[in-house]
């Protein structure tokens, strides 16, 4: 028979690798499994990007220059990185016709400048808390895929790909948005399907952006586009995205390098490196990420992209519950409230009751690519600084809230179609999402 862990974590991504680190240090018996074979290298697409000097998820994370350390101080912890930085000024939101939206502008010739965020190597991120884990005597596994999960009276069995048994009193399952550990234990019976969502990247060196310190993102095309700096000098991420798994990415990412002005930034710039893609299925979060002595943590309980920090505290906090459900000798749910009560407040009753309840239309459907740039041009100052999602839907809302007399004025065509697309049934958009897409077993 295989060995008893304390905790076993799946998944060596920010989540995984910080309850990784915090079970190493606190002296429990750990094991950490990660499919890939090199924990340090992340080819998926990813901007990598930590917000800062900001609330997330009510924290407000900074960075220590002198220290090489990003600093939690609400919850109490550091994560040392002496890696690779980049900052980032803002949020923008781009338009076929050239239009921008600013939240936070890039400085001109400061010498001390407020960023919202840093670009990090996330894998190298990660590898520096997989190490300090192992130094502290947690069991490392590599290229070790868990495909099934089961709970007997005592311990909770994964099995591998390869048919090897590892036994934990707990699992926290970090195995990202499609969490294999979930789907296994029926965490996604009764979460609501949204849809199927793809992504796909490309990477250019000698691209010429303006204000190329910030990410950006596209509205009025056919899908979802973005445009953000890579943590290396010089090479630019240009990615797709879409819930119509029809929709031709490639063809997309095309149709934005070929018109300006665009096309001017990109005219003597290179595709290289490989091109990243990734397929999601989309469920609205998880209110109670627990099930027999099994934790989910990240984007395994979310919809996703957490974010960064997102990822990184419910590891922390989850591997302190084990902890105290190990001290008290309460290996069940009562054992690790403190974990659930945490996620309850400061995950999912501030943003994850309103992302399970959302119902907006998608709004291609109702706006055209000139009616978007009108909208955008109407914004002539740049917002609020921002790269936390939810604090940038709701400035946009703000911004445009302020503007609805004018564009009643001046395009009553637009204003009933924001009307009948606020007022679309959430049932038809997923609906439509569905048929777009495909039929999926969550």
């Amino acid at each position: 028979m295989s060995e008893l862990y304390d905790v076993i974590i799946v998944g060596a991504g920010p989540g995984g690798a910080m309850a990784a680190k915090v079970a190493g240090e606190n002296g429990l018996k750990a094991a950490l499994i990660e499919r890939k074979k090199d924990t340090g290298v992340i080819r998926r697409i990813c901007t990598m990007i930590m917000n800062i000097d900001e609330r997330n998820y009510d924290e407000y994370i900074h960075w220590n220059p002198r220290g090489k350390k990003f600093v939690f101080p609400y919850n109490g912890f550091t994560i040392n990185y002496d890696g690779p930085i980049r900052k980032v000024y803002g949020f923008h939101v781009i338009t076929p016709g050239g239009k921008r939206v600013e939240l936070g502008n890039v400085p001109k010739g400061k010498a001390e400048d407020k960023a919202v965020g840093y670009m990090v190597d996330k894998g190298y991120m990660c590898q520096i808390m997989i190490d300090e884990a192992r130094d502290n005597g947690v069991d490392i596994f590599n290229n070790t895929n868990i495909n099934q999960v089961r709970k007997e009276p005592d311990c909770v069995v994964l099995t591998d790909n390869r048919g090897s048994e590892y036994r934990g009193k707990f699992v926290i399952a970090a195995d990202g948005v499609n969490s294999r550990i979930g789907r296994c234990l029926g965490f996604n019976r009764g979460r609501t399907f949204l849809g199927t969502y793809k992504d796909m990247a490309r990477t250019y060196v000698g691209a010429e952006i303006p204000d190329e310190e910030c990410l950006m993102f596209g509205l009025g095309w056919n899908c979802s586009v973005s445009l953000a700096p890579e943590i290396k000098e010089g090479y630019y991420h240009v990615a797709a995205a879409s819930y119509n798994v029809a929709d031709d990415l490639d063809a997309e990412i095309d149709k934005l390098l070929s018109a300006e002005p665009y096309a001017t930034w990109f005219k003597n710039a290179k595709e290289i490196d490989h091109r990243s893609c990734c397929v999601s299925h989309i469920a609205v979060p998880i209110r109670v990420p627990f099930k027999d002595n099994v934790l989910l943590v990240g984007d395994s309980a979310w919809m996703q992209e957490t974010s960064i920090p997102g990822a990184i505290m419910p590891g922390w906090r989850a591997a302190h519950s084990v902890t105290e459900a190990l001290i008290d000798g309460k290996l069940n749910k009562e054992g690790i409230s403190t974990y659930l009560k945490w996620w309850d407040k400061y995950f999912f009753q501030p943003v994850g009751k309103r992302m399970a309840s959302s119902g907006s239309a998608d709004m291609k459907d109702y706006l055209s690519s000139e009616d978007i740039d009108y909208l955008a041009g109407l914004v002539t100052e740049p917002l609020q600084a921002t790269m936390n999602f939810f604090t940038i839907m709701s400035t946009i809302g703000k911004a445009f809230g302020g503007l609805l007399e004018k564009i009643g004025e001046e395009r009553p065509d637009i204003m009933q179609k924001l009307m009948a697309m606020r007022s679309h049934p959430r049932e038809l958009v997923l609906a439509k999402r569905c048929n777009d897409g495909c039929a999926i077993t969550l």
